[in-house]
């Protein structure tokens, strides 16, 4: 099988986030057994500049009333992974991948319908032959439409699209008028195609056009269908939900291991639990708080907005510092929920440690430090902190939503199964209640290490994914008829 996947960003190349990790280790993953090629922009990044790349193509690309150039360098990053870049100084030699501190990139519209026009060129002309198309969130979304509308030759004749959805937060939504520089048909724009309401909304085209749509998690693929969390997009969503499912990301434990980990003061494995507590006493030191490592250590590593739950926390905590523990929260983001988490932390200084900064040391670091993970989502369309945690003996606490609900089993006493604990809503006096009930198991430590312990044999790993990934691919190509 010949598999193309299309993402704006991918590890180790570029990254912003949870796409970056799918975008590269999953075609990483599946080049294990099938011949996988991606294409992203080449944005120069050191990751990027440090590759050996070879250019192969050059075209200009009619953008409106513009003519731009590409170019298309080839990296072999094995025998059955390929990576393309698609390259054009104006649009990708920048320091960010989508925006700055003064927020997105004004012409971001334009830069990745460059990069998708520029894409889709590229295969055409260089007459590559793909089984799978793989796009990913609004930046690829136009791909099966382009597809679907100019390139209906032999090549792509018996091509299928797949288009994950990775936070439906996102849709790429625009201003209408930037409709005309797209070059396609005047019908489209509607409320039926890409309209919404008066804005251009890329993420409809990968919905109408792609022959199957997928999320990250089975429970997320369910919730976006609902009025409460899709966005708008329930209505279209529910209507081709016939074509739509999840699948939960994996993670890479080559990175994430505390028996290898070089981040962490003290290695460890379900085995040596013991040798767990000093990281917590190492991480006390170096922040320099004052208390003893067997106290309770809470924490949340974390994007600071509000679909991460920061009110909910902001309510939750003047509570939950009562009690004989301590909180420490590692994160940036947005500036009103900063303001007030760094007002809390002051009022609690003894108890509550605000990193406002991101750092990947740290979050491994505090992984294998905490006891417990917080994570209070209100949508989390797969998460991986929480994964994470499991593998270093950090129990979690999560919100059942999403990626969350999927992974995360509640432990019972009673028959010794579960992996982490689980709460709904926003009642703060029933989600004290639980933290309270953890605390308690926190104390008997050999029914704390049974949950440490089923947590951390877990398998999260891309290697299982995929064959739910090649399962999907395998059902398009055989039972579903191309779309259009």
């Amino acid at each position: 099988m010949n598999i193309l996947f299309f993402t704006s960003e991918a590890i180790p190349f570029a990254k912003t986030g949870g796409l970056g990790d799918v975008g590269g280790l999953l075609p990483k993953a599946l080049a294990a057994s099938e011949k996988v090629f991606l294409i992203m922009p080449d944005y120069m990044t050191e990751n990027i500049k440090k590759i050996k790349t070879t250019p192969i193509e050059s075209f200009s690309v009619q953008i409106g009333s513009e003519t731009f150039s590409a170019i298309v360098k080839k990296a072999t990053i094995s025998p059955n992974f390929t990576v393309f870049f698609v390259s054009n100084e104006h649009f990708f030699a920048r320091e960010f991948l989508y925006g700055d501190s003064s927020g997105d990139y004004p012409d971001n519209f334009v830069r990745f319908l460059f990069f998708q026009l520029a894409a889709m060129e590229f295969v055409n002309k260089k007459h590559l032959h793909f089984d799978i198309f793989h796009c990913n969130d609004w930046q690829t979304a136009m791909i099966p439409l382009f597809l679907k509308l100019n390139y209906r030759s032999a090549l792509f004749e018996k091509t299928k699209v797949v288009f994950s959805i990775h936070n439906l937060g996102y849709q790429g939504t625009f201003a209408g008028s930037l409709f005309r520089e797209t070059g396609l048909p005047a019908y489209l724009f509607s409320p039926e195609y890409l309209e919404f309401y008066g804005k251009l909304n890329c993420l409809k085209a990968g919905i109408i056009f792609s022959d199957w749509i997928a999320t990250v998690s089975p429970t997320y693929a369910k919730e976006i269908i609902s009025t409460e969390k899709g966005f708008g997009l329930d209505g279209l969503l529910k209507k081709f939900s016939y074509k739509l499912s999840g699948i939960l990301n994996g993670v890479d434990y080559s990175q994430w291991d505390p028996q290898i980990d070089p981040f962490i003061a003290s290695q460890y494995s379900s085995q040596s639990l013991d040798r767990k507590n000093p990281n917590k006493q190492e991480l006390f030191s170096e922040l320099g708080i004052a208390k003893n490592s067997r106290i309770p250590l809470l924490a949340l590593i974390s994007r600071i907005s509000e679909q991460k739950g920061m009110d909910l926390l902001l309510k939750l905590l003047p509570v939950l510092l009562k009690e004989d523990l301590h909180f420490i929260l590692l994160g940036v983001g947005d500036g009103f929920w900063t303001e007030k988490l760094k007002e809390l932390a002051y009022q609690f200084a003894d108890k509550l440690t605000f990193l406002n900064y991101f750092d990947e040391k740290m979050a491994h670091q505090l992984e294998a430090a905490a006891d417990i993970l917080f994570m209070p989502s209100i949508y989390e369309p797969c998460g991986l902190n929480q994964i994470y945690s499991l593998k270093y003996g950090t129990v979690p606490i999560v919100r059942a939503t999403g990626g969350l609900q999927d992974s995360i089993q509640d432990f019972e006493p009673a028959t010794r199964q579960g992996n982490g604990f689980k709460f709904n809503g926003n009642d703060i006096k029933e989600i004290i209640k639980l933290i309270k009930r953890v605390l308690s198991m926190y104390e008997n430590r050999d029914l704390w290490r049974e949950i440490q312990k089923n947590g951390m044999m877990a398998d999260f790993s891309w290697q299982k994914v995929v064959p739910k990934y090649l399962a999907l691919y395998n059902k398009i190509l055989t039972e579903v008829p191309k779309n259009g």
